[in-house]
């Protein structure tokens, strides 16, 4: 029950989500994502790296923002009903 009402919690904050790009590391040039949560912190990591730019990291990690709101979305329709 707890877990459920969190979903529905997150789901209707959908810009206390961000993602932030870093660099890991000198040689290779490798960019990673990260999506946090503004209010509080997550519990776990959603990160990936490996990318070879900034802009690809950014852009990765937008699309994975955007994926993981629609499934918060989805959870939040099937609480309701």
């Amino acid at each position: 029950m707890v877990r459920c009402n969190a979903a529905v919690d997150m789901a209707t904050k959908p810009n206390d989500y961000y993602v932030v790009t870093f660099r890991r590391g000198e040689y290779p040039n490798r960019w990673s994502w990260e999506i946090r949560r503004k209010s509080k912190p997550l519990g776990i990591k959603m990160i990936a790296d490996g990318f070879q730019s900034q802009m690809a990291a950014e852009f990765a990690g937008k699309r994975a923002l955007a994926d993981f709101l629609a499934d918060l979305s989805k959870e939040d329709g099937s609480v309701r009903k």
